[in-house]
């Protein structure tokens, strides 16, 4: 819901990545709000403090904070362009994440990131799209963590290595005359099974560690 009659939230581009948006708007989904509500409340927060939370969250109001609407590597950009469905949902991310880890008005990156997630959804980005999306911001959350959680990261992307090198060895079996040095059953099992098995060390963003791993 954008305040502007026309329907524009004027971008203005300030560098060669960043940009200011000047109108404020709000996302409106009464489910998806009901579930951070409720994800909020799960938490030890107060009914009142809840809805204030969820209120702030869903709201943008113009500041000096820049957005540089999605962040898509440029080898990425033939899948998806840092611009389209998912803009309004990538500047309204970009204000809940800040410099101190969980400081954002949701108190929770992680919870942030999902709601990412959901925004997508509502806005009509196929479903591959958005959980790549929202295993990209769910990585960043988990490095920015620092202590454990990034030691996590570490750990799993060593699994998830290990996986890779046990299926390309296991599919260069199949190549006449190569004979891998371990029972391609036992690589397959291991290709398949670890992802997720590793995927624990994400905590409640399982989901993205398996979609990141594929």
């Amino acid at each position: 819901e954008v305040r502007d009659p026309r329907g524009a939230v004027g971008l203005i581009q300030i560098n060669r990545s960043q940009f200011l948006v000047t109108q404020p708007f709000r996302f409106s989904d009464r489910d998806v709000e009901q579930k951070l509500l409720d994800e909020l409340l799960s938490d030890g927060k107060d009914a009142q403090e809840a809805r204030r939370a969820v209120e702030d969250a869903r709201s943008f109001t113009p500041s000096e904070n820049p957005s540089d609407l999605a962040s898509i590597p440029r080898y990425m950009r033939w899948f998806e362009s840092s611009y389209g469905a998912h803009t309004l949902a990538a500047v309204l991310h970009d204000d809940l994440i800040v410099d101190e880890p969980n400081g954002g008005p949701l108190g929770s990156d992680t919870l942030s990131d999902m709601f990412f997630r959901e925004m997508m959804k509502a806005a009509g980005v196929p479903w591959l799209k958005r959980w790549i999306m929202w295993a990209a911001v769910a990585l960043r959350t988990r490095w920015a963590g620092k202590g454990w959680r990034r030691a996590s990261v570490v750990l799993w992307t060593a699994l998830a290595l290990v996986g890779i090198i046990a299926f390309v060895t296991a599919v260069g079996a199949w190549w006449p005359g190569w004979d891998p040095p371990i029972d391609t059953s036992v690589l397959w099992l291991v290709a398949v099974v670890l992802p997720f098995g590793a995927a624990a060390l994400w905590g409640k963003q399982y989901g993205a560690a398996i979609v990141a791993a594929i």
